[in-house]
């Protein structure tokens, strides 16, 4: 929902100012999914909201909670028929939210449902931020807590390609009139739109950057992600450089091990070398996730290696963590994202 228009559509009407808070109490406090529950309204200007605004720009067709983990997935039809999906987690104490910021993606990564969509459209900057809304209404209707602490993009689409309303949507969440969630609790994923790097910096410098490496030798990446063709290690090293010399912040770089593509030896040492050549490398953090089975090259990766490939990194002084891979069993975890309206629970 675009606040400004109901503030614009209560100036124009001549209604009392006041309004203006009290739908946004409705609205971003209390969780509303339609206007008739906003009980702190008169019953007309409920009736006028609901005639001339949605709170959600999008339909919700279905929803999916995991058997395994604190996670839902939610299934969601744009205006304009587009589907995408968002999830709902909580890997600790907190809840976070994946949020999508195209319907589809078009850089074919060969490890990820996502890409083999092809590329649909750009999220509008409402769209991306009513997923976060969606899924807090969807907190304080189940009782399952009070707000969404984290978002990270990392759901459908490339984030740092729809530049433009990705700032525009992190701006809205992170507005204290709104959900106020905190910029440092916000991650954006790329897959190494390196020419973009800088603007974050400028634009978001407290928003966290998390890339999306899973390969460090160039004919190799290539192969699991074309947009290495455009942007290669090079490239990425150089932007990163850049980046972090303006931030002072610490970067995410996310390795999905992959079996019988990037796990051996000599993927760790590549991956090793490539990090420690880069200027100030003790603001990088590598998280290792066990490959989810997806697609193409997207062959399932016992615990076991990743731990060796862990313990590997570790020995060359690389910070490193692993993530556990939530949602599975609802193809709600990484690269399983595809936007099908099966395997329904």
């Amino acid at each position: 929902m675009i606040f400004d228009n109901i503030k614009k559509f209560i100036k124009e009407n001549d209604l009392p100012l006041y309004r203006i808070a009290q739908v946004r109490e409705a609205v971003y406090h209390k969780g509303v999914s339609s206007w008739e529950e906003a009980v702190n309204l008169p019953a007309d200007l409920r009736e006028k909201l609901k005639k001339n605004f949605k709170i959600l720009s999008f339909d919700v067709i279905t929803v999916q909670s995991s058997k395994l983990d604190l996670v839902f997935k939610a299934l969601l039809r744009l205006n304009d028929g587009n589907r995408i999906e968002t999830v709902l987690m909580k890997p600790g104490k907190t809840w976070s939210v994946c949020v999508s910021s195209q319907a589809g993606c078009p850089l074919g990564c060969a490890f990820c449902a996502t890409g083999k969509m092809g590329f649909k459209r750009h999220l509008t900057d409402e769209e991306i931020s009513d997923q976060v809304l969606f899924w807090y209404q969807f907190l304080r209707k189940h009782n399952l807590g009070e707000r969404v602490s984290n978002i990270v993009f990392m759901g459908m689409g490339e984030p740092l390609l729809n530049y433009v309303n990705v700032v525009k949507a992190i701006e809205t969440l992170s507005c204290a009139d709104y959900l106020n969630i905190g910029q440092r609790h916000i991650s954006v994923s790329t897959s190494g739109i390196a020419d973009k790097f800088f603007n974050l910096a400028q634009d978001l410098p407290q928003v966290n950057l998390a890339l999306s490496l899973h390969n460090a030798d160039d004919e190799e990446r290539t192969r699991l992600m074309p947009v290495n063709r455009k942007y290669n290690l090079e490239t990425v090293k150089e932007k990163l450089e850049e980046y972090i010399a303006r931030t002072g912040r610490e970067v995410f770089i996310e390795y999905t091990v992959i079996e019988g593509e990037n796990n051996s030896p000599a993927h760790v040492r590549k991956l090793g070398k490539w990090i420690n050549s880069i200027k100030d490398n003790y603001l990088l953090h590598v998280n290792l996730i066990a490959c989810n089975p997806a697609v193409g090259k997207a062959v399932a990766t016992d615990e076991s290696t990743v731990k060796k490939f862990a313990s590997a990194l570790k020995a060359m002084n690389i910070n490193v963590s692993i993530r556990k891979s939530l949602g599975s069993d609802i193809s709600a975890a990484c690269g399983q994202l595809a936007a099908k309206e099966k395997n329904k629970k």
